[in-house]
C-alpha cells in the first residue's frame, strides 16, 4: 500500500518547517541506509515528505520515525502538524503536488523539478521500486500536462516572484536599487533571473564559493563577492535576498546593527527564503530594517492568482484522468507476479510431457525431438497469451484483486506449485 507523511506550510509556521530540513546529503544517507525499501523523500523549503510502498502503517511510523530522527526530533513533538495518507489519499496528495496545487505559490513551476529529483535521489540510492517509481513518473506526467494544457502556472507564480514582489512594496521599483542575492544554488539562481527578466541590474552575487557566484553572475550579467565581503556588501545595498542552505544562522543583531548605524538615512529590506533561515528573526526589530521570511510571503497578493485559481478545476481534471490511468497501471502490474507462476506452471507440464513423450522415441529420434520441442513450446504460448492479457486487463477494473486471487485459486499457484512462488 502507499503511505504519505506530509508537514508542510498548509499547517506548520515556519519555526517548525527549518527544524525539519535535510540537506540532499542527508537525504541520501538516509535512504541508502534503508536500501531495498520503496520509499523517497521531497524536502522544499515548504515541505517534508515521506512516500513509501509498504505492506503496513506500522512500518510506515516506524519509517517517518527514523527520518525525523535525523533532525532529533519524535513524531509526538510535530504530530499537530502531521498529516498521515494512504492508499488513494497518499497518492493523489504526490499529483496535487507536482502539479503545484498544494505550494504556497500557486502553481509554481519549481515543485515539478523537485519531485522528479526526489525520485531520481530514491531511484540512485535503490528505494526506488516499481511501484513507487510507477507513482513518481505518473505524477510528473499529470504535472507536464497541467502545465501545458492549462494557465496554472502562468504569470509570476513562484516563491522567487514572490519575494521580488513583497520587496518592491516594501523599497519601491527596484530598478536602481543594489540588490544582494546570497546563495548560488537553485533558489539563488532563481531569483537572479526573475531579476534580470525584470530589468534590474545592479545584482550583486554571494556564495561561499567564489567561482559559482562568478558563474551565475557571468550568466545574467551580475557582479559576484566572496561571502567574505558580505558585511561591506551590506553596507551599499537597499535589499537582500538569502537562500543559502546553511545549517545555520548568517546574519545576527551583531553582525547587522553596526552596518545600520553606519547607513542611518538608508533602510534595508531582507528577503529571507532560506530554510533554515540565514537571518536571526529578531534583526526585524532593528531600525530600518524591513525583514520577510517564507510565511510572510504567504501574504502577498498576486496580480494574476485569480486566473491561475480559476484553472484549478481544469488541473483537477486532468489529475482525476491520470489518476485513473496510474491505478489501471498499478493494478494490472501487480498481476504480473501471477502471470509469472502461471508460465512457470505450464512449463512445468510442458517439460514433464515432453520427458514422457521422449521416452517413448528412439534414441537416434533427434529431428522428432526438435519438432516436439518447437510445437510444445508454441502451442503453450498461444494458449498463455490470450490467458495473460486477459488477466492484465481485468486486473486493472475494480475488482481487479478478486481476479488474481481466483486466477490463483483455479490454477493451483500457491498450494500445489511452490517452489514457482519463491
Amino acid at each position: 500500500m502507499f503511505f504519505c507523511r506530509s508537514v508542510s506550510h498548509h499547517r506548520t509556521p515556519l519555526a517548525i518547517r527549518e527544524q525539519l530540513s535535510l540537506t540532499s546529503g542527508q537525504q541520501a544517507d538516509w535512504l541508502a541506509q534503508h536500501n531495498g525499501i520503496e520509499a523517497a523523500i521531497v524536502s522544499t523549503c515548504n515541505r517534508l515528505e515521506l512516500y513509501a510502498h509498504i505492506p503496513t502503517s506500522e512500518q510506515m511510523d516506524e519509517l517517518w520515525t527514523d527520518l525525523l530522527r535525523q533532525r532529533h526530533i519524535v513524531p509526538g513533538e510535530i504530530a499537530a502538524y502531521t498529516a498521515a495518507l494512504a492508499g488513494f489519499d497518499a497518492v493523489e496528495h504526490l499529483f496535487r503536488v507536482s502539479c503545484g496545487l498544494e505550494s504556497m505559490a500557486l502553481g509554481e513551476p519549481q515543485i515539478v523539478g523537485q519531485v522528479a529529483s526526489a525520485h531520481e535521489l530514491a531511484h540512485d540510492n535503490h528505494t526506488m521500486g516499481t511501484a513507487l517509481s510507477l507513482l513518481f513518473r505518473s505524477a510528473i506526467h499529470a504535472a507536464k500536462r497541467a502545465r501545458t494544457e492549462t494557465a496554472i502556472g502562468s504569470g509570476s507564480a513562484s516563491v522567487s516572484s514572490l519575494g521580488i514582489t513583497r520587496a518592491e512594496a516594501a523599497h519601491g521599483s527596484l530598478t536602481e536599487a543594489n540588490v544582494l542575492v546570497l546563495g548560488a544554488g537553485e533558489m539563488g539562481e532563481t531569483i537572479v533571473k526573475a531579476l534580470d527578466q525584470r530589468g534590474i541590474r545592479k545584482v550583486t552575487v554571494l556564495s561561499r564559493t567564489y567561482d559559482r557566484a562568478r558563474r551565475l553572475a557571468t550568466t545574467y550579467q551580475a557582479n559576484a563577492r566572496p561571502i567574505t565581503e558580505l558585511k561591506d556588501a551590506l553596507t551599499e545595498a537597499d535589499v537582500l535576498f538569502t537562500t543559502s542552505s546553511a545549517p545555520f544562522t548568517i546574519l545576527t543583531c551583531d553582525d547587522v546593527t553596526p552596518i545600520m548605524l553606519a547607513r542611518p538615512d538608508r533602510s534595508l529590506c531582507m528577503i529571507d527564503i532560506a530554510v533554515p533561515r540565514d537571518v536571526d528573526p529578531v534583526v526585524g526589530d532593528i531600525p530600518g530594517v524591513y525583514l520577510y521570511d517564507l510565511d510572510d510571503l504567504q501574504l502577498v497578493i498576486e496580480d494574476n492568482l485569480a486566473e491561475r485559481r480559476a484553472n484549478i478545476p481544469a488541473v483537477e481534471r486532468i489529475i482525476e484522468d491520470e489518476l485513473a490511468c496510474f491505478w489501471t497501471d498499478y493494478q494490472s502490474r501487480s498481476v504480473v507476479p501471477t502471470i509469472r507462476l502461471l508460465r512457470e506452471h505450464a512449463e512445468q507440464l510442458r517439460q514433464t510431457e515432453l520427458t514422457w513423450a521422449y521416452n517413448r522415441l528412439s534414441p537416434d529420434s533427434e529431428h522428432e525431438r526438435l519438432l516436439f520441442e518447437q510445437f510444445s513450446h508454441r502451442f503453450m504460448n498461444k494458449i498463455l497469451h490470450h490467458l495473460t492479457r486477459n488477466l492484465k486487463e481485468k486486473a486493472g477494473q475494480a475488482d481487479g484483486d478478486m481476479v488474481v486471487a481466483v486466477a490463483k485459486d483455479l490454477f493451483g499457484l500457491e498450494d500445489n506449485y511452490p517452489q514457482a512462488a519463491k
